[in-house]
């Protein structure tokens, strides 16, 4: 059985995530789907934006806005529960605060409305915004 099974819908500290394709192992195991969110290279909100069009593979009318994903991923809450690896997530806090912040807030919102997404942020040290997100350890 999958660790990621028993996790409830939300987001969460990883610390120790290991790499994008054991967690999408996990997931296949978890029959959730996978989402791996690397903004590694993310500068702002524009390429965030565009790294979620294409990570979660949304449709070409997606309006590149937080409203826009914030009704996309609502839009996806009747399919197969997913698994969310955000990586590099340092990177974007450094260029884009309020980016991170705004991010966090739809996908807290989306978790909890639709109870489809287990967004797991994998960083290693605890950047103040991510100080009050629960932390998992498997």
């Amino acid at each position: 059985m999958s660790k990621l099974s028993a996790l409830r819908p939300g987001v969460y500290r990883w610390p120790d995530a290991p790499g994008a394709d054991d967690v999408r192992r996990e997931a296949a195991a978890a029959g959730f789907g996978f989402v791996l969110l690397d903004t590694g290279e993310i500068h702002d909100k524009t390429g965030f934006l565009d790294l979620c069009a294409t990570a979660f593979d949304l449709p070409r009318w997606f309006g590149r806005n937080w409203d826009a994903l914030a009704d996309s991923l609502s839009d996806r809450s009747t399919g197969t529960p997913e698994v969310v690896l955000w990586t590099g997530i340092r990177n974007l806090l450094e260029h884009d605060h309020d980016t991170v912040d705004v991010a966090l807030q739809i996908f807290t919102e989306d978790t909890t409305n639709s109870g489809q997404l287990r967004v797991l942020i994998a960083e290693a040290s605890t950047p103040d915004l991510l100080s009050s997100l629960p932390q998992v350890n498997f």
